[in-house]
């Protein structure tokens, strides 16, 4: 709670001092580009897209085709959820920032969200004006900690496209999140470890650390047995008959070591957060702690990136997906372009609600 109230503080201090350099050298910063809204949004007006290549344009197949797998993926998504729901396993769970992710990761989500928020506004505007749609401007945005992007497009220019024109405009933010995505994925699998398993954290007081085992320890194996993953670990704790746990491990200092542990039938857990760890060529090149960062950096840009391709693609009013459903259908059905989008939105909803 401590920490949690200094960052506050310490974004309250930062927001007032910009406040009032704001209000006493704003031509200094208008002159710039550069706007403070609200006292909490701060604006970086960038300037008209420059042209994109002929190449630009011909990619605009790839990325409507990129936003098809989005949208497919987006109603499996639901699909398993609600799947999930009415048989009891289960529904979709949303992660909240501040909530469920804290500390260093709540930074990489932020990092992760702006390059999202850049590429996919980039995209936008880079397929506009491929296909000789004007763009007004191309700006940055930062609302507290939240990165923000944006791209206004000419609107009669826009208007007087074709409707494959429109969809790939619309369809290009998507795509880029969906790639960047998949290249965090790509990324993450490359630097993460087919076996062992990473220590984040350990419980004070617990048998892992009476034992002396550090954070940022890979677990190796346990009485012999090598660990290909999380799920090894759980099995080999469970076994109840195993009164004496033999395990090694890589120390954050890069020795290999084994520890015995002797336990009780009253203290059967570790006491240890694990999670996947990075590969062992990685951590050779720049040591322990920066190669887990490395993953969970790489983790961050996937998730993210993936999460935000599927969201927007998807058909619910508010994204890029919703827009398409309309310019695709046009103003003759209308009423049908309604009907998805709110199907969509009651599928989501369902997917997301807890049953009583």
């Amino acid at each position: 709670m401590n920490t949690a109230l200094t960052v506050l503080g310490g974004l309250l201090a930062a927001w007032s001092t910009l406040n009032l350099l704001y209000y006493h050298k704003r031509e200094f910063f208008e002159s710039r580009r550069i706007r403070l809204l609200y006292g909490g949004v701060l604006v970086y007006r960038a300037g008209r897209v420059r042209g994109a290549s002929r190449a630009w344009r011909r990619a605009s197949v790839l990325l409507v085709a990129l936003y098809a797998v989005s949208v497919a993926w987006f109603f499996l998504v639901v699909y398993s959820g609600i799947d999930a729901k009415l048989n009891g396993t289960g529904a979709l769970r949303v992660l909240v920032p501040g909530v469920d992710i804290t500390g260093l990761d709540l930074a990489y989500f932020v990092l992760a969200l702006g390059a999202a928020v850049v590429l996919h506004e980039l995209f936008h505007g880079k397929t506009a004006v491929s296909h000789n749609v004007g763009v007004k401007s191309f700006g940055l945005a930062v609302a507290v900690l939240v990165p923000l992007a944006f791209t206004e497009i000419e609107e009669s220019d826009f208007n007087r496209s074709s409707r494959f024109v429109k969809t790939s405009v619309l369809a290009a933010g998507v795509a880029a999140n969906l790639a960047l995505g998949l290249l965090g994925l790509a990324l993450f699998n490359i630097a993460a470890s087919p076996s062992g398993v990473l220590v984040t954290g350990v419980v004070p007081g617990s048998l892992a650390s009476r034992a002396g085992i550090e954070p940022y320890s890979i677990l190796l194996s346990v009485n012999g047995v090598s660990l290909r993953g999380v799920e090894d670990l759980r099995s080999l704790l469970s076994n109840a008959t195993a009164t004496v746990l033999n395990i090694t491990l890589l120390t954050p200092r890069g020795a290999v070591e084994t520890v015995s542990i002797a336990r009780n039938a009253t203290e059967r857990k570790l006491g240890v957060y694990v999670t996947t760890p990075p590969a062992s060529w990685l951590i050779s090149v720049v040591g322990v702690y920066p190669a887990v960062q490395l993953l969970r950096a790489f983790y961050w840009l996937y998730l993210v990136n993936l999460n935000l391709a599927i969201l927007n693609a998807a058909p619910l009013f508010i994204t890029d997906g919703g827009r398409i459903v309309f310019e695709v259908l046009g103003g003759r059905f209308k009423k049908a372009a309604l009907l998805v989008n709110a199907v969509s939105l009651l599928a989501l909803a369902f997917s997301l609600t807890p049953l009583p």
